[in-house]
């Protein structure tokens, strides 16, 4: 058997799916809880993102440290304006969330999910099976089982 070839990775990558891969213990907000708090759970819990749920638990937004960063400048400089108000320094996550929302299924390859994240620019990835949230994947995720696998190849 010779050395692993870039189709060995390939078709490694094409046989992990999302749920081989996902966190299923997914730490989540609701869109009333305010910045300052969403910073310290993702400085706290090494994560760069939270899934955004109602009060019936379904899924609303995502609100992630890049969200965040961009907000940083807007604050200090009395830009951000919410419920009325002018010049709020920690606005709710309802103020800064994207509600444009990409889920994936739990069979999705991660193959899929590399591009999916890299051309849509995706840090937090929910995994959903009908209209429910069954874990999510984030960037730490595709880091670590991408390098597994390369290690595992020794490329």
């Amino acid at each position: 058997m010779g050395k692993p070839e870039l189709s060995d990775l390939i078709e490694k990558l094409k046989s992990i799916r999302a749920e081989d891969i996902m966190t299923r213990k997914v730490i989540t907000t609701t869109a009333d809880t305010h910045l300052a708090d969403i910073a310290h759970i993702l400085i706290k819990s090494r994560i760069s993102g939270l899934p955004v749920l109602d009060e019936a638990k379904k899924l609303v937004g995502i609100i992630t440290a890049s969200d965040l960063f961009i907000l940083l400048d807007m604050i200090k400089s009395g830009d951000v304006v919410e419920n009325g108000k002018m010049a709020v320094p920690n606005p709710t996550v309802k103020f800064a969330m994207s509600t444009d929302i990409i889920t994936v299924q739990k069979n999705i390859t991660l193959n899929q999910i590399i591009s999916l994240m890299k051309y849509r620019n995706i840090h937090t990835l929910p995994v959903c099976e009908g209209d429910e949230m069954i874990g999510v994947i984030g960037r730490r995720d595709i880091y670590k089982n991408f390098y597994r696998v390369v290690k595992e190849l020794h490329l």
